[in-house]
């Protein structure tokens, strides 16, 4: 059964929730929210940035698990100058709700020829009827979510990235740096032997604990973790001053961390730079990154990093 994550956004969180609740059933929701439907045998979750735009690492977390966006574009506002810009740097497909003309919004970007719509309804309708080109290779989960449970051990929520995982798979949780054990899988809170790219799914673990795992967790054997790495950073053309050498945050699938680099890109221009980190961050080759600035006065998404 394939599946569609659908992430809903914009600057209104209440008409950010009617949207993803008009596409799903709620599920667990705390500053990110998610919500399910089966349609036409595909499994559909759509994502609330619950806590954004205050919280700016919900919107590259949820990016990261989603397959396509529903930008709700009520009015011009600075959250939405944010989305776009994430948006474009990711190179993410969108549709756009709103009675705007987006001609000055969108013009310079890849989301120049999205589809409009002026209701929730028809975005909705063209999302679900999407086919999702899936990445082949080696199975890589994002984790949002790790708790335990009581008879059962550690429960793992997440999406299935690329690949494929199986029951009894081994793989490695990064950055803890140690080999986990999949007892159980669900998809849709039914119980499955497997999964693949794109299923939201909840796993049972042996040989970790929750605090161990948590958000940010990349299970996968390619990946590796660190402190100190390189990557090439590309300015967000639309800054008003070169990226200078200073304190980032880091979206790397869901993990968000600060990171310091010397140097200078203008903006729209790439380099190459040295990232030192706090702690150790799980990293996949060619995946990107989001390079934040949390104390911009303007834009906050200010680049694009991918590690080389």
């Amino acid at each position: 059964m394939p599946a569609l994550n659908i992430a809903v956004l914009g600057a209104d969180a209440a008409k950010r929730a009617e949207a993803a609740q008009s596409i799903g059933k709620k599920a667990n929701v705390d500053d990110i929210g998610f919500y399910h439907t089966v349609f036409q045998g595909k499994i559909v979750t759509a994502i609330d940035p619950v806590a954004y735009p205050d919280k700016l690492a919900v919107l590259s977390q949820t990016l990261a698990l989603s397959d396509v966006a529903m930008v709700l574009a009520d009015v011009p506002s600075p959250a939405l100058g944010e989305i776009i810009v994430a948006l474009d740097a990711l190179k993410m497909p969108a549709v756009f709700v709103t009675q705007m003309d987006l001609t000055l919004f969108i013009s310079k970007t890849s989301l120049k020829d999205s589809k409009v719509f002026s209701e929730v309804h028809d975005a909705k309708n063209y999302l679900l009827s999407l086919e999702v080109e899936r990445t082949a290779g080696a199975p890589q989960i994002l984790v949002d979510h790790c708790f335990e449970v009581k008879g059962v051990g550690t429960v793992v929520l997440g999406v299935v990235k690329t690949g494929a995982i199986s029951v009894h798979d081994r793989m490695t949780a990064h950055p803890l740096e140690r080999e986990i054990e999949i007892k159980s899988i669900q998809r849709n809170d039914v119980d499955s032997k497997n999964a693949e790219a794109g299923d939201r799914v909840g796993l049972c673990v042996k040989n970790a604990k929750a605090g161990e795992i948590d958000r940010g967790t990349l299970l996968g054997n390619d990946g590796m973790a660190a402190k100190d790495f390189a990557c090439e950073v590309t300015a967000v053309p639309f800054l008003r001053a070169p990226l200078v050498s200073g304190t980032y945050h880091l979206g790397a699938g869901t993990q968000f961390e600060p990171v310091k680099f010397e140097g200078e890109i203008a903006p729209g221009a790439s380099g190459t730079v040295k990232m030192s980190a706090e702690k150790p961050i799980a990293l996949l080759k060619a995946a990107p990154m989001l390079l934040c600035n949390l104390n911009a006065k303007g834009l906050r998404v200010v680049g694009l990093a991918t590690y080389k």
